[in-house]
């Protein structure tokens, strides 16, 4: 039996990769199927929509890999994120515009499991892009959040700051007395939250002791900083505000108006690794409640702050 014509076999050949190719995106699902999300790591990206149907299960992409540590399981990740509904376009959460990255824990109890799948094992640095159904992509329990019906679908775009240990800190313990004005901090263990006592007389100008002074990357203006921190109005011993109450590090933006008052002051040229105790006084930015990313403190009221460096990243 002759051989079928050339012509023939290259058909046959593309008639069976076309089988193969098919069943692997889905029946009548287009390829493309899912956003295009420009811009580099750190900026706000720019997100456009398909004009087609949402895939119907959850899907992820890295559009850009990064080259710092890999996230892992157990930790807490801090990342920035654009999250938006596929079907109307309408922005639900934006960190880039509140300069406030958030932290993500993955214990199924503050996010949904599909933040898993985006968020571990990425490297510090990656853009990684997450299309799922509203009640799998973002609260826990199959919840949509509010104001989202349970047939939408979220697009979420991560920027990974980094993946820390929730009681990750920039030094050990240690013990500095009261000196200059400054109130006295013990750290009484690994991954203990610092204790500041013996206050004397109340701030009449920022003030910036390095208790440890850590030998990794300087902090600049304009780029993300990771830190474990505890704060207190002069005098008292309950914090107002602190990461050990939150699950661990936080992110922030190395900006003034990011930060908490005379934070960015005692911050700047600082490095990973530094232990920093900052004093405020209550007028050094009168009004003051919290930041546009609601980071807040007591409004007009003299303050300490312990601040741990624990990583840096440009954005």
């Amino acid at each position: 039996m002759a051989a079928p014509p050339r012509r023939a076999r290259r058909t046959a050949a593309l008639a069976v990769l076309a089988a193969l190719i098919l069943p692997a995106l889905g029946c009548g699902e287009k390829a493309q199927n899912i956003p295009e999300v420009k811009g580099e790591f750190g900026s706000r990206p720019e997100v456009a929509m398909p004009t087609y149907p949402p895939p119907k299960d959850a899907r992820m992409t890295v559009l850009v890999e990064g080259e710092g540590p890999v996230t892992r399981k157990g930790q807490v990740i801090v990342t920035d994120v654009d999250m938006r509904i596929w079907e109307s376009g309408r922005a639900l959460m934006d960190t880039y515009r509140l300069e406030q990255p958030t932290t993500a824990v993955l214990d199924g109890q503050h996010v949904s499991r599909t933040w898993d799948q985006a968020l571990i094992g990425r490297k510090a640095g990656s853009r990684v892009l997450l299309v799922s159904p509203a009640t799998h992509g973002f609260g826990p329990h199959g919840m949509a959040p509010a104001q989202v019906t349970p047939t939408d679908h979220m697009v979420l775009v991560f920027d990974v700051i980094g993946g820390y240990d929730p009681k990750a800190q920039a030094a050990g313990p240690g013990k500095w007395p009261a000196s200059g004005g400054f109130p006295s901090v013990s750290v009484k263990a690994p991954g203990a939250e610092p204790v500041m006592a013996d206050f004397g007389a109340e701030p009449r100008k920022v003030g910036v002791r390095t208790l440890v002074e850590g030998k990794g990357a300087p902090l600049k203006a304009g780029h993300s900083v990771v830190m474990q921190y505890t704060g207190v109005v002069w005098g008292t011993k309950t914090p107002f505000n602190s990461t050990y109450l939150r699950n661990g590090p936080n992110g922030f933006v190395m900006k003034d108006a990011a930060m908490l008052p005379g934070w960015f002051e005692a911050l700047e040229g600082k490095r990973v690794g530094s232990r920093i105790l900052v004093t405020v006084p209550g007028n050094e930015r009168p009004g003051f409640t919290h930041t546009k990313g609601a980071l807040g403190m007591p409004k007009d009221k003299p303050a300490a702050y312990v601040l741990d460096v624990v990583d840096t990243r440009p954005r």
